[in-house]
């Protein structure tokens, strides 16, 4: 069974120990009858033993998925379990409902609903404090449980006075966690340091390529005729397609007439001065309406890449502030245009180089014998699959990245939220389709019937081309775990997607040295995908679940339920970097850190006008 398979499997049964260690001493307590009762307690240890073989599978793929289970969750669990198995099932068979019959039960039902607090409100790594609350909740419920199973005559003053000591005092923790959680007027991420995110700028002089955008709401119309409210640049969405020559320096102005709202420009998988990385409240404060900031940047590094603000990125980029940059090393040849990827009110649309989004299939004409580079963006949040039908083709790049990879015939491979793939063939004299789901592109030399979508098997991309060098040595590691838990997101306890248990900006950065070869293992125990974005880097992907990569450079990576990832980053770009999960609603919801420089500092803060997520 997979690792998914098996922490779904786990999220059922921590409810059903508890539910069925509930039943069973309830029963117990309550009607006294032999066999239903000794049933229930059948069922709750079986309850219990698949959870402990599941706890066992999972500790086989990584302590980071069964770590909290082994030390509390199941400690806490099986003594009074197996109490229940060999002093209280005996005396149920035989009838006889003492207060030692009943106790082991009701003592697994606290154990039980201590383990899903545990699996809801913890996770990896176990907090100190919460796990020595639970701890003494579990054993000061069952001793007071024993306390009124064995108590004669009537409730002394002290059991009034201890429940209200302990109700006080679990009402002030959870005041005071709160409190302490909740959102700060202004926040500085990093605020120490002798070089100031200020003086990470991009360089002057040079051959110059300026742009202005302007960020305004507009109304688009998609190729079907339907029209669309959408936030644009320069009044249309995707913003104007930016193509530069490698070795010019970029110039962008951005100006802003959004009355409701802030705006950036961040350049996803370039690798930017820190300065000009576009976060509000770490790199610069948002642009409001009537102001304005000039980005400025030397195309140093050729490829597929693309920009969007980073203001609420999850309301105004899927509203339609985004764009593609493009850099190349020599003049492109033949049909080489970026495809934008994106969703317009519930629609799936393809862009061609900045073109009307045309949702459902657009048409472009290319002559037989030509070259074809489909540099294909993924601007959603969520993964698209890609396919070519009608001709073999090759991934010529990945996030902008050269590889050199087999050619592959009817393969689709999934890209993942945020990530680039440059698709390369020489156009044949029949129609090509590059299919992404409900949209595509089909190319036709003039004539021919349009091929049925790719439906061959999925390509993994992590063992695709090849001769990326491993480094030999890593100066620091860290480790990332990813999960779905109820936190304290400002000050309020929800529902969110955390990273070691914390959510932002609460997750403590990774600290890094210029120069150091750092090794990130990233675990996702939730349920769900989470494509991963470091700001201002790339990562070498190593290894997937243990099984070594080609390697492959990427700067948006899908790490998927049950996966381990190990990425290394070279510290060659300093600063203090965002990184984040590009399912942006993850971001939003808490899966947000930073990637901090030693002896960089920001003097920008989170408040009222700076929403990096």
């Amino acid at each position: 069974m997979s690792t998914a398979a098996l922490l779904a499997l786990d999220r059922i049964l921590v409810i059903l120990v508890a539910v069925s260690w509930g039943f069973a001493g309830c029963h117990a307590l309550v009607s006294r009858k032999a066999i239903p009762s000794a049933l229930l307690v059948l069922a709750a240890l079986l309850a219990t033993a698949c959870r402990v073989a599941v706890t066992a599978g999972l500790a086989s793929a990584g302590w980071w998925f069964a770590g909290e289970k082994v030390t509390l969750a199941l400690p806490l669990l099986l003594p009074p379990a197996l109490a229940a198995a060999v002093v209280s099932l005996p005396r149920m068979l035989r009838g006889s409902f003492t207060p030692l019959t009943v106790v082991f039960p009701l003592a697994a039902a606290y154990a039980g609903v201590a383990g899903a607090a545990v699996s809801v409100g913890m996770g990896y790594p176990l907090a100190p404090y919460p796990s020595v609350v639970l701890v003494l909740a579990v054993l000061g419920a069952s001793g007071a449980t024993w306390s009124m199973l064995t108590r004669r005559g009537r409730r002394g003053r002290a059991w009034r006075v201890a429940g209200a000591v302990v109700a006080a005092l679990a009402v002030a923790w959870t005041g005071l966690s709160m409190w302490n959680a909740r959102p700060a007027a202004a926040l500085r991420l990093s605020p120490s340091g002798s070089v100031g995110v200020s003086e990470l700028r991009g360089p002057s002089g040079g051959p110059v390529r300026r742009f202005e955008l302007t960020a305004k709401a507009a109304t688009i119309t998609l190729a079907s005729g339907r029209r669309v409210e959408a936030l644009t640049f320069n009044g249309a969405s995707p913003g104007p397609a930016l193509r530069v020559r490698q070795g010019e320096t970029v110039e962008v102005r951005l100006r802003s007439e959004l009355a409701d709202r802030g705006v950036t420009l961040h350049w996803h998988g370039y690798h930017v001065p820190n300065g000009e990385d576009g976060v509000p409240g770490l790199t610069q404060d948002a642009v409001r309406e009537g102001g304005s900031f000039v980005y400025r940047f030397r195309a140093g590094q050729p490829g597929s890449y693309w920009y969007h603000t980073h203001e609420t990125p999850n309301l105004a980029l899927q509203a339609g502030l985004f764009g593609t940059l493009t850099v190349d090393p020599a003049a492109p040849e033949g049909f080489d245009e970026p495809v934008a990827l994106h969703t317009f009110g519930g629609a799936l649309t393809v862009s061609v180089a900045g073109g009307p989004p045309a949702d459902g299939t657009a048409t472009r004409t290319v002559a037989a014998g030509t070259p074809v580079r489909l540099r294909v963006v993924n601007t959603d949040n969520g993964p698209r699959t890609l396919g070519v039908s009608g001709v073999p083709y090759r991934i010529a790049a990945v996030d902008g990245m050269a590889v050199d990879g087999r050619v592959l015939a009817d393969e689709r491979a999934q890209l993942a939220a945020g990530g680039r793939y440059d698709l390369a063939f020489t156009m044949p004299s029949r129609p090509v389709l590059m299919s992404a789901g409900a949209a595509g592109l089909l190319l036709t030399p003039g004539s021919g019937a349009a091929p049925p979508p790719a439906a061959g098997p999925l390509l993994d991309i992590t063992r695709y081309g090849g001769g990326a060098q491993v480094p030999e040595r890593f100066d620091r590691s860290y480790t990332w775990v990813l999960d779905r838990l109820v936190a304290l997101r400002g000050g309020i306890p929800m529902l969110s997607h955390t990273v070691n248990g914390q959510v932002w900006p609460r997750v403590p950065p990774a600290v890094v040295r210029r120069g150091e070869w750092v090794r990130f293992t990233v675990v996702n125990r939730s349920g769900e995908l989470h494509p991963m974005h470091p700001h201002g880097h790339h990562v070498l992907v190593l290894s997937r679940d243990g099984v070594r990569a080609a390697p492959v450079w990427m700067d948006s990576f899908d790490v998927a339920p049950g996966e381990v990832w190990e990425v290394a980053l070279k510290a060659d770009n300093p600063g203090v970097w965002l990184s984040h999960c590009h399912e942006l609603s993850h971001a939003a919801e808490g899966m947000t850190l930073h990637l901090a420089y030693e002896g960089v500092r920001s003097p920008f803060t989170l408040d009222a006008h700076n929403h990096p997520e």
